[in-house]
């Protein structure tokens, strides 16, 4: 006698196909919930390069004094980038 125990696994009709060798053998079915249906996948946008659109609704509208001193700040602090 086989002392490890058969494990099956299918959905009823694929387990009821082995019934003759399952026939007069003690077995245990557990009913598993059901898969949830995958969900389609979100619709992804395709990949839009900048265009600087949302950027020119905010040209010319500077307000305040300090223009030409937040400037030079940006030449002087910024760095070279290596790729």
């Amino acid at each position: 006698m086989n002392s490890q125990p058969t494990e099956l696994e299918g959905t009823w009709e694929e387990i009821i196909a082995h019934a003759a060798e399952l026939a007069g053998r003690r077995v245990r079915v557990i009913v598993l919930p059901e898969k949830p249906k995958p969900s389609p996948p979100e619709a992804v946008p395709p990949f839009r390069p900048p265009s600087g659109r949302s950027l020119l609704r905010h040209a010319g509208t500077w307000a305040g004094e300090d223009f030409e001193e937040c400037l030079q700040l940006v030449y002087d602090t910024r760095s070279e980038i290596e790729f």
